[in-house]
């Protein structure tokens, strides 16, 4: 019992001093060296990073083709994995290579070689070729979830609705839904996260005319100037958090979030 406290408050720390120092960048209005913390503290770099103005744009871009992407995902993966799970050509193996290839091959090459394509297709720039392109990173780990999930579930329950009179329909969402309700919520949550902190294929395909918040992130993160970056961090973090709690609502209701209490 001791040894899982002691990891619990390892793991904590290790999550929480990051955070720390974030606060403590954004906040910090002089901060040299030698000294341990800012000497002076202020919401210059707050004010800063609002009055860009591309401040609320960036939020409502991220939020909205995170959105849109992990939903999209998902209504590809499910049916796929129900597929996979019932097939029995295809040895599991080559399932998994399959599944983890997007993972397994450089991004840059991707994003620049679909930039083309989507250039000749007269996609690029749009929220349309953004989203194809998130989809297409995400679905490797929405799938490798949804795949255990479905392979835990097996057929007896549905099998069991439909020789009760169900109809396909009333099937997935009465008996199919429910009890994958926390694989979906695992692997939209995942999903969402990953789309809201892509940098590349937005940057690549958005064409700088869809600004999200790893655009304004990361150029201040690498230029050293960290205020108005830790405040982009900061913010980062708000906001996912509230767009992942919104989707957990959306897929668990209240008795998902039931479910996950016990």
């Amino acid at each position: 019992m001791k040894n899982k406290v002691l990891i619990l408050w390892l793991a904590c720390i290790l999550v929480l001093v990051p955070i720390l120092m974030i606060v403590l960048w954004a906040l910090a209005v002089k901060w040299t060296y030698p000294a341990l913390l800012p000497t002076r503290y202020g919401w210059t770099y707050f004010h800063r990073a609002y009055a860009d103005p591309n401040f609320w744009p960036s939020i409502w871009n991220s939020t909205l083709i995170a959105m849109i992407a992990t939903f999209v995902t998902l209504a590809i993966a499910m049916p796929a994995c129900r597929f996979l799970t019932l097939q029995n050509i295809l040895p599991g193996r080559l399932i998994e290579f399959v599944i983890y290839l997007p993972l397994i091959l450089p991004a840059i090459a991707i994003v620049t070689s679909m930039e083309t394509e989507f250039l000749q297709w007269q996609i690029s720039g749009t929220y349309f070729g953004v989203v194809i392109l998130h989809v297409f990173f995400m679905l490797p780990y929405a799938m490798q979830i949804l795949l255990e999930s479905y392979r835990k579930l097996g057929t007896n329950y549905q099998l069991m609705a439909q020789n009760l009179g169900a109809n396909p329909w009333q099937v997935f969402w009465h008996v199919t839904v429910p009890l994958l309700r926390p694989g979906l919520i695992a692997a939209a949550s995942l999903c969402y996260i990953i789309s809201y902190s892509q940098y590349l294929p937005t940057f690549f395909v958005g064409d700088s005319n869809i600004i999200t918040l790893p655009l304004l992130l990361i150029p201040f993160a690498n230029n050293g100037r960290f205020g108005v970056g830790s405040v982009y961090s900061l913010i980062f973090i708000a906001t996912s958090l509230v767009g992942v709690g919104i989707i957990t609502t959306i897929i668990g209701g209240r008795h998902g979030i039931k479910r996950q209490k016990y």
